[in-house]
């Protein structure tokens, strides 16, 4: 299998540059003759394959463009990796999902059409010196595959980072300035941390490792145990980060955002906070009594999902010992479907008297729980339960079991689905059960998978690394190396957490 291992490498011909800024008198300097200027790498491929075809293509467009009468007003006319707006004749490149200022193109356009820039300063004859020292090639360059620095045993913080850079939702969020951190007066403000990062993972062409200094001083100043060079969970990371992010968005320093928070906001007004928008669920529990039948419903938040992955099932094999010339007869446990961890997740379970009180029998009685998803997040992190811990033996292992994992998930099953409310007539919407209104778009419950955490090694030796997907490809990062996969390496990971992005909103 060939990968692509984006580490620190020496500049080549075909790797783009960064150019300093010139004054405008240096732009208006004549250029040398051998100079070729382009609008992007995507259109020096397209004119360096097939310039000739390019230009005659172009040139008839501006002709239909031009031609009186034409009424193709805002529509594009696509051709390979590119469009052109059929009003001013613009160049869009969609590898770069930006318009972009090619001077062979715009030679043309600027002949062919009335409309031109109005920037008088680019019809001087220092026009190509201009734009080739004030424009850049980050939108196509900077695609956020950059790995992080160990910092010492940092790796359960960097993979829980990673998953979060490369999450769609949080992505778009974070770089349409959801968070102004140039407004925020926190001191070791995690959310202004991680806006840095997607700032420099996807506003700068770079691909060595980068050092997340300030997330690490505002874990170590809010974090409590999180802060010292000993190996963390990445878990419980994920929720200290979520719980920091949600104080950071919203000023309540007493409210957690995987608790009580939700709570408080349940049946009138939700948290509008990044947090709970995008990783904010509810869980529905049902109590029914064996005597009485009587049902009790309650409602509990949660921002990820815990699922048991202890088999039962075991396979005996034997294994050879090379020191004695002997075999040993082992244990292994079988694989697991995740499927089969969410059936037990939300299977029926039997309370005993001991541990339920029936309000109506008034009296103690057994009882069938149950769990259901009420409502669905945008985000859904799943945590496979793999470390376990006895309090009567004082010890702590590590499950090893292997749990198949699909790239597109249906929670369909796993739901609480109420009948369909009847329509309200406008401005008569009652809150459902679950907070929300009775005609509000429920979340289509299809998702598919982000990015999985892995961990390798013992429960007190081991190491973090974790797959994200970026676009159609998957790249596993293990600190700061990143090395581009397949997907039969991330189906066959050992994984610890899975990120699930819901299909469509």
């Amino acid at each position: 299998m060939a990968t692509t291992t984006l580490t620190p490498t020496a500049a080549t011909a075909d790797m783009p540059k960064l150019v300093k800024k010139g004054s405008i008198s240096e732009a208006k300097s004549p250029m040398s003759a051998t100079q070729t200027v382009y609008g992007c790498s995507h259109i020096k491929d397209l004119l360096s394959k097939a310039r000739q075809p390019a230009i005659d293509g172009y040139t008839k467009l501006m002709r239909s463009i031009s031609r009186p009468g034409n009424i193709s007003t805002h529509i594009h006319k696509s051709t390979a990796g590119t469009a052109v707006e059929s009003t001013n004749g613009f160049v869009l490149c969609h590898e770069c999902r930006d318009f972009v200022y090619d001077p062979s193109f715009e030679e043309i356009r600027s002949k062919g059409s009335s409309k031109k820039r109005k920037h008088a300063v680019f019809s001087e004859p220092g026009d190509k010196r201009l734009v080739a020292t004030n424009s850049g090639s980050t939108p196509c360059a900077a695609t956020g595959l950059r790995g992080l620095y160990n910092m010492g045993q940092t790796c359960f913080m960097s993979v829980v980072l990673q998953s979060l850079v490369h999450n769609p939702i949080i992505r778009a969020y974070y770089l349409a300035e959801g968070h102004k951190r140039d407004e925020c007066e926190r001191e070791a403000c995690t959310s202004c941390a991680l806006d840095d990062m997607f700032t420099d993972f996807y506003g700068q062409e770079k691909h060595e490792g980068y050092g997340a200094v300030h997330m690490l001083q505002g874990c170590w100043k809010g974090g409590g145990s999180l802060a010292g060079y000993s190996q963390q969970d990445a878990h419980e990371f994920l929720g200290f980060i979520l719980n920091s992010l949600h104080t950071a968005n919203t000023g309540d320093e007493d409210e957690e955002a995987t608790s009580s928070s939700v709570a408080k906001r349940k049946g009138s007004d939700t948290c509008d906070c990044v947090v709970h928008q995008i990783f904010g669920g509810v869980l529905k529990s049902t109590v029914t009594c064996s005597s009485c039948k009587n049902t009790t419903t309650t409602y509990d938040p949660f921002t990820d999902l815990s699922l048991d992955i202890r088999s039962a099932a075991v396979a005996v094999k034997k294994k050879k010992l090379s020191m004695i010339n002997g075999t040993a007869t082992v244990k292994e446990a079988l694989p697991m479907e995740l499927s089969e961890c969410l059936d037990r997740f939300t299977a029926s379970e039997t309370l005993s008297s001991d541990s339920y009180q029936c309000r109506k029998c008034d009296k103690a009685q057994e009882a069938e729980k149950r769990l259901k998803i009420s409502t669905l997040p945008p985000v859904l992190p799943v945590h496979l339960k793999r470390f376990s811990h006895s309090k009567s033996l004082a010890t702590s292992s590590k499950v090893d079991t292997k749990i198949r994992f699909p790239f597109t998930l249906n929670l369909e099953p796993y739901t609480a689905q109420p009948k369909a409310p009847k329509p309200s007539p406008p401005g008569d919407q009652k809150p459902a059960e679950d907070g929300g209104t009775g005609s509000a778009k429920a979340v289509e419950p299809v998702y598919v998978l982000s990015s999985v955490v892995v961990h390798k090694g013992k429960i007190d030796n081991g190491h973090y690394v974790c797959y994200c997907k970026q676009e159609e490809e998957w790249f596993r990062f293990d600190d700061s190396m990143v090395v581009r996969v397949d997907e039969r390496e991330v189906m066959g990971a050992e994984a610890y957490m899975l990120f699930y992005v819901v299909e469509s909103l």
